[in-house]
């Protein structure tokens, strides 16, 4: 009876090889960040005090967490709103199909690729050490990462509608802003859209953590909840964030099954 080959000959000695790399980097991550389990262990005897402590509740905080929600909130779609406009313009310069420029393309191409290189806690440590304090701090160390990441969204999704029917228009005369207006936008509005929806929530995310290290809005009350050990603020203060972000994810996700089902 012959035997059928599912797989290629070569196939399951790469895959022990893959097995054996992979154990390797992990035991080599491990000793370099000198992990000492040890300690680590040592320590579990502190987590049950301090689980009874996270267990307090103070709804006096309830009124200061929500004004400072919402400003984080503002602060998020602030940022959101300019980082879209923004975003959308250099993407139509620097989509490979529609540039009016390609070495133009190349440097915007670049010039965000190291953007988003650089995490938005170390641009907003930057903006404090620069600006100070201050919304106006958080605003502009969330704009750079916002815009790095729209616009790397928007980009490939204006490249993969394709170059068809964008010489389609220009064979007709079509003017670049005529082929973005009334070729490109109807094709790729939903895609942005979607984009924009899960840029929002890492808007939120970024603008409670940049409170954190002094910028303003629910991160700071969180931050200094924890400084005073005031175990019942703090409890709150997360719970308050956690209800937030649930609620974030749920419009989000409503958003985008409207759009996949074409509904928007």
């Amino acid at each position: 009876m012959n035997h059928i080959r599912v797989t290629s000959k070569g196939s399951v000695i790469k895959a022990i090889l893959f097995v054996f790399i992979l154990g390797a980097v992990f035991f080599t991550a491990i000793s370099l960040i000198n992990l000492d389990m040890t300690k680590f262990f040592e320590r579990l005897e502190n987590v049950p005090g301090v689980l009874s402590n996270m267990m307090a509740i103070d709804l006096s905080v309830i009124p200061d967490a929500l004004l400072s929600i919402v400003t984080s909130l503002a602060l998020a779609f602030l940022t959101l709103v300019v980082a879209v406009f923004v975003a959308m313009l250099l993407s139509f310069l620097a989509a490979s199909t529609i540039t009016p420029n390609r070495y133009l393309a190349i440097f915007i191409k670049g010039f965000f690729a190291i953007i988003r290189a650089v995490p938005s806690l170390v641009w907003g440590l930057m903006v404090i050490a620069s600006l100070g304090f201050g919304y106006t701090s958080g605003f502009i160390a969330m704009l750079l990462p916002a815009v790095g990441y729209l616009f790397k969204s928007f980009t490939g999704s204006i490249e993969e509608v394709g170059s068809e029917i964008i010489e389609a228009m220009r064979s007709t005369g079509a003017s670049w802003l005529s082929i973005i207006f009334h070729g490109l936008l109807p094709l790729c509005i939903t895609s942005f859209v979607s984009w924009i929806t899960v840029r929002f929530e890492g808007n939120v995310e970024e603008s409670i953590g940049l409170g954190i290290i002094g910028v303003g809005g629910i991160g700071l009350l969180l931050t200094q909840s924890i400084s005073t050990y005031n175990y019942g603020q703090t409890t709150t203060i997360i719970i308050m964030i956690c209800l937030l972000m649930f609620m974030i994810e749920l419009m989000a996700t409503k958003i985008k099954n409207k759009i996949k089902f074409g509904n928007i």
